[in-house]
């Protein structure tokens, strides 16, 4: 599998030589910041309720990057505090303002004494939302001074950071981390993702020879065996609550994997019927059916470009049919004519299925932690790299049985 290179976790606790004339973003230091004057000075906000969420929804839109996953979106966030917030998760949104501009926000939530990024119970990754590197840079130069003072007592877990976001670049890069706070970090998942070359002949042409004449026959055998086998694509407005009920109510029916289906937990439906709403998240619901049999359905987003697949499944019944492979393959045309979709992003995990769809490509999503640097923390670290060893010695040890 192909994953885009990283840098060394050695490379992350000591400091890094940049070029300035490469064209790297540098942010300000704090010394620098001092300099400025007061009027200009960039400063660090913290909301804590949906109230002063609200107030951000323009500045939030203004801010997103149009090739920003969903879990970035305004609507995405507000809905997820809306229903998964409660007193053992409380909103804690860091903004960065200058001159009365927000230059970038970071959606997170407490938990205990932990911050977490808004979503990780639900999206993939989650990312600082910004306009540029540069003001992402500069917001974690604010949080490593907030974590030096009235944050001490606190450390950040970011579960999910996506190794082409915003963030996880900034972590990984920073002059000031080897000084400031301590950062610990381990790869994730995989994420797998496929290049549709202009359409679905393009799509196949990529793959090879023995996984693209396995989708064309599947193709083929849907056609043969099911010729009414009928695609229906619902976009933002066009779906219904009672859609999202039943595809809900199928997929919890149909849940293949190991434990519950996401849908076992109603807040996940009430997120989605919220979200359908703001055709910027890019929602997405398809079902295909056959002589009025539910064959499939699939969750998912069109957003920057790509298509997200977020949550699929299929009647077993029909397995010999992979209406789940053909539901995906039977809509990678309209995507690419009518929606611009270049790219099918499948998200996290290395499942099988998802790398007969990708030919092994992948980008990495990693869980980081950045906490204060002290005596308590440094004993938390040594544990933290102590028991990631022993993983990997589990593994090469495995690997050899």
């Amino acid at each position: 599998m192909s994953v885009p290179p990283h840098p060394l976790e050695s490379d992350l606790h000591s400091p890094l030589r940049l070029n300035a004339g490469a064209g790297v973003s540098h942010h300000l230091a704090p010394s620098d910041l001092r300099l400025l004057p007061r009027a200009v000075r960039p400063e660090l906000r913290i909301h804590h309720s949906l109230r002063d969420l609200e107030a951000l929804e323009s500045a939030w839109r203004r801010l997103t990057p149009a090739h920003a996953s969903p879990f970035q979106t305004f609507s995405w966030n507000l809905a997820w505090y809306r229903s998964y917030a409660d007193v053992a998760r409380r909103p804690l949104i860091f903004e960065l303002v200058q001159d009365g501009a927000t230059l970038a926000l970071l959606p997170c939530y407490l938990s205990g004494k932990t911050i977490r990024l808004a979503g990780d119970l639900t999206g993939d990754y989650q990312d600082a939302v910004a306009a540029t590197a540069q003001s992402v840079e500069t917001l974690l130069s604010h949080l490593l001074d907030w974590l030096q003072g009235e944050g001490r007592k606190f450390h950040f877990h970011f579960q999910k950071l996506s190794s082409e976001g915003f963030l996880f670049k900034a972590l990984s890069e920073s002059n000031e981390l080897p000084d400031r706070a301590l950062l610990y970090r381990k790869f994730y998942v995989p994420c797998p993702y496929a290049l549709l070359n202009g359409g679905l002949d393009g799509y196949l042409a990529s793959l090879p020879r023995k996984r693209r004449q396995d989708l064309r026959n599947s193709l083929n055998r849907l056609e043969r065996e099911a010729p009414f086998a009928r695609v229906t694509m619902l976009r933002d407005y066009e779906i219904r609550v009672d859609d999202l009920e039943n595809a809900a109510g199928f997929h919890t029916e149909h849940f293949r994997k190991e434990g519950k289906s996401p849908f076992e937990d109603s807040r996940l439906l009430s997120l989605f019927a919220e979200v359908v709403k703001d055709p910027e998240v890019g929602f997405t619901l398809a079902f295909m059916t056959h002589r009025g049999d539910l064959l499939s359905v699939d969750f998912g987003f069109v957003r920057g470009g790509r298509y997200y697949g977020y949550l699929t499944a299929f009647d077993g019944n029909f397995a010999h049919l992979a209406p789940g492979k053909c539901l995906l393959l039977k809509r990678i045309d309209e995507w690419a004519r009518e929606d611009g979709v270049e790219t099918l992003d499948f998200l996290s995990g290395g499942e099988a299925y998802k790398r007969g769809f990708t030919g092994d490509s992948a980008y990495a999503v990693w869980s980081m932690r950045l906490m204060p640097r002290d005596f308590k923390n440094r004993i938390r670290s040594l544990g933290l790299e102590s028991n990631k060893r022993l993983r990997r010695l589990a593994k090469a040890v495995l690997g050899k049985s």
